[in-house]
């Protein structure tokens, strides 16, 4: 007889398939990212640069890559059982069944694993640059997914066997997470050590090469390879794409014996892990049917610094500023979102790795970051409140307060992003002033895309086909700005990539502000949007 796990999880895939091909809309959309993948992998085939980089540069870019986000991971889920491992479907069926805890928690462990595989699906769109700097084929591609997947599920796992051990003993919860992060600091300090003598040679104006070399030989090779979990994964990928096998198997029998550490924490346990995921599983359930109703949930951090309180200034429309400012405050470090400061040490971390990409491969990678930034910002869950409807003020006033503080931050982030970058790449002031000119009219226009979609697209329910036609939208939107660029650089040589990234920004501040002045009565009627 099948194993009811197994049939559950066949079942589970087979429906997932038919459903995208009985959705138009789904359908469409994986075309579509398929489309995008083979524009990328052939524009990676004609990217190459003079000489292929050292591979343990990009060894070094996963360890802290794949570090950062075991982190990430870690400190949003060691404090609540916020690991979608199973789902109320789960709960219902699987819970009362006459199964051992041990078989569904195995079950729920490879679902989890799958996720975490899906969830690095955006490493496929870094092919281009990978491949023409260090020589990454399709097969190595894999492994860095692989790696990246291996990252999140045991930065989940840890995370569940961290609330399970320490639920309801705050002092030993915080202890686990005080110990993570201190051995974190104390990498980060080995990391600085090791590399202290061309950091002391940077300082005195030297170049950035050694550091670079440094860095590759601390982070690309042991002991820098050490860290649990994500330093191991980012070892054995690091060992795959260099076909050493004796070192790819010492990591996967360290991956092996942290796996059994963790299921032995959580099974032994005293506290059943059944009570601690139905709360998740509610919570998930609630934010998988408002998506289906068409509407945004908020997420809200179970413990707010509240600090000073009152708006202290705004009136009418300029209220909504004002309280931007206030949930900027609570919710990120300055001006900074949480998410933006991810990517924007992403961007700073590669600028170090890519100095052969130039100019142009750094800012696409910053903007395309950026455009994830934006589409998850707040103006679209401003939209889910009744308020900013309700405030009689000019629809085209009230839209352009809310979008105030966002396109502020964006122009304070593209400054010091760029300050830091401009002193890596070695760029000229100028051509960093170009860079941050071009970073702000980009967010400008993917903030109109953002507000030209709700407009036109407002009305439509299914989620996916508001994805679609926002990355469509903003395609159209970018054509000219880019067009404008190529032709100043062509047509005008003189002025060099400056020249044609002041045009690629005029152009796109033109485009942006006219698409905001025909969407200006979107906050006239609350009937434009579906939410």
């Amino acid at each position: 007889m099948k194993s009811p796990l197994v049939y559950l999880t066949a079942v589970k895939l087979k429906n997932q398939l038919l459903g995208v091909l009985k959705s138009p809309a789904k359908l469409v959309y994986a075309i579509f990212l398929v489309a995008l993948f083979a524009l990328t992998a052939f524009s990676g085939s004609t990217y190459g640069a003079e000489e292929l980089r050292a591979p343990q540069e990009l060894t070094a870019i996963l360890t802290l890559f794949y570090t950062m986000m075991f982190l990430l991971v870690f400190a949003s889920g060691s404090s609540s059982s916020s690991s979608p491992m199973f789902t109320l479907s789960d709960v219902t069926l699987l819970f009362p069944a006459p199964l051992s805890s041990n078989k569904i928690l195995a079950y729920g462990l490879v679902r989890q694993l799958g996720l975490s595989l899906v969830l690095g699906f955006f490493i496929l769109f870094q092919y281009s640059w990978m491949h023409g700097v260090y020589g990454v084929e399709v097969p190595g591609l894999l492994a860095i997914i692989l790696g990246y997947g291996l990252t999140l599920f045991f930065a989940q796992l840890c995370s569940m066997a961290s609330y399970v051990r320490t639920s309801g003993n705050e002092r030993a919860a915080k202890a686990v997470r005080y110990c993570v992060f201190g051995a974190a600091a104390l990498y980060a300090v080995l990391g600085v050590l090791a590399c202290r003598e061309p950091l002391l040679a940077l300082a005195g104006g030297g170049s950035f090469e050694p550091l670079i070399a440094a860095g590759a030989n601390f982070f690309g090779t042991l002991p820098g390879l050490l860290f649990p979990a994500s330093g191991w994964a980012a070892g054995l990928t690091g060992a795959l794409l260099t076909g050493d096998w004796p070192l790819a198997g010492l990591f996967a029998l360290l991956l092996a014996a942290l796996l059994g550490v963790l299921l032995g924490l959580v099974l032994t346990c005293k506290n059943n892990y059944y009570e601690d995921v139905l709360s998740t599983a509610e919570t998930a359930q609630s934010a998988v049917t408002a998506q289906k109703e068409g509407q945004l949930t908020e997420v809200v951090p179970k413990n707010v610094k509240v600090g000073k309180t009152g708006l202290g200034k705004g009136w009418g429309a300029s209220a909504i500023y004002y309280k931007h400012r206030v949930e900027n405050r609570r919710s990120g470090v300055f001006f900074l979102s949480n998410m933006a400061l991810i990517f924007d040490a992403i961007v700073v971390a590669c600028a170090f790795f890519m100095k052969d990409a130039g100019l142009v491969g750094i800012l696409a990678m910053s903007t395309y970051m950026q455009l994830f930034s934006v589409a998850l910002g707040r103006f679209n869950r401003e939209l889910i409140k009744p308020y900013i409807y309700l405030i009689p003020e000019p629809p085209l006033k009230k839209l352009l307060y809310a979008l105030k503080e966002s396109l502020i931050s964006d122009a304070l982030e593209a400054v010091v992003l760029f300050a830091v970058v401009g002193l890596i790449m070695e760029m000229s002031p100028v051509a960093a002033v170009f860079c941050v000119a071009a970073r702000v009219s980009y967010s400008l226009l993917f903030t109109a895309g953002n507000v030209l979609v709700e407009r036109v697209f407002g009305m439509v329910q299914s989620k996916t086909l508001i994805f679609l036609f926002y990355f469509l939208a903003l395609l159209v939107m970018a054509v000219p700005g880019i067009a404008a660029c190529v032709a100043v650089v062509i047509l005008l040589p003189v002025l060099e990539v400056s020249g044609g990234l002041l045009a690629l920004a005029a152009v796109n501040v033109l485009i942006a502000v006219l698409v905001l002045w025909l969407c200006r009565n979107l906050l006239q009627y609350a009937e434009l949007n579906s939410r």
